[in-house]
């Protein structure tokens, strides 16, 4: 009996070991697991990307290039930037629903745009000058002009009291640049239409190739900042000669299209595409582009 009584109470006590043994085994194994079920999940916010219409002055300075990586780290956005030969052309792709935000340097163009119903929110971030090159000799003394438009008045003054080599080269191609400059004639109550066609000379190329023309003549020329320093190693005889005029300058903007009637578009993305573009830390990048690379900045902030 005592016998039996022995190996009852010692095969209990082996059931209680094992048991004691499952639960800590159970517990190890389950710990984990309930741990990884209280655990928050850190929120990752998505990569958007925003169909951005510009043209090819403000892409070509290869400003939205430099600033993508910061654009990409601050606020998880990726621009598909759509390249325009002009502002009326991104107007025209904005118009009809093609971009999901809007860079453009044609205020009165901007403007219609938005009061036509189809922009919202147009806000100037940055602007740089159009400038006067012409021969160092500069025998038309635009040097000293007082202002842009004066200027180009002393041009074809020097070339009426007689000086035929006073020449000046228009590109004549209906862009920005282009109305700018006849803009300029028009303020002083010239017509360019009605200038001499050996002294108006029309290029009706793009900017680096009127540029050389001028270059070539040692004539004058109303050109944008960019430009002249992207070609500055092939132009011997010409010099920048009138610059940061108030006449001359160029205003950037970025416009939102309106939500109403284009729904489908990424119009929170847009927004804060935006609102990072007038950002002080973004301001102080866009002042500094330029520096490095042609040692003067290429953009200036409010």
């Amino acid at each position: 009996m005592n016998v039996m009584r022995k190996s009852v109470c010692a095969l209990l006590a082996a059931f209680t070991v094992m048991a004691l043994c499952l639960a800590a085994c159970g517990q190890q194994q389950t710990s984990p697991v309930t741990e990884k079920e209280t655990a928050t999940t850190e929120y990752v916010q998505p990569v958007i990307t925003l169909k951005l219409a510009t043209t090819g002055v403000i892409n070509d300075s290869g400003l939205l290039e430099y600033l993508e990586p910061y654009l990409l780290e601050e606020e998880k956005i990726v621009l598909h930037i759509m390249v325009h030969r002009e502002t009326a052309d991104a107007i025209k792709t904005a118009e009809d629903g093609g971009c999901d935000v809007l860079i453009a340097h044609g205020p009165a163009a901007e403007k219609d745009f938005v009061d036509k119903s189809c922009g919202v929110g147009r806000r100037e971030f940055m602007h740089n000058f159009f400038a006067i090159a012409g021969p160092k000799a500069d025998p038309a003394k635009v040097s000293g002009a007082k202002g842009a438009a004066a200027a180009l008045e002393g041009m074809y003054d020097t070339y009426l009291k007689g000086d035929k080599g006073c020449v000046f080269y228009s590109r004549n191609d209906g862009t920005w640049a282009d109305r700018k400059e006849k803009n300029l004639w028009v303020d002083r109550g010239i017509d360019p239409e009605a200038l001499p066609a050996k002294f108006y000379q029309k290029t009706g190329k793009d900017m680096r190739d009127t540029l050389l023309a001028a270059e070539g003549a040692g004539g004058y020329v109303v050109t944008d900042k960019l430009t002249f320093l992207q070609t500055m190693d092939e132009l011997d005889h010409l010099e920048i000669l009138l610059d940061n005029n108030s006449n001359l300058k160029n205003i950037y903007s970025v416009t939102l299209i309106d939500p109403e009637e284009y729904p489908e578009l990424q119009h929170e993305a847009a927004k804060r595409f935006s609102g990072w573009l007038l950002l002080p830390s973004t301001q102080a990048l866009i002042a500094a582009y330029g520096k490095t690379q042609y040692g003067e900045a290429l953009f200036f902030v409010e």
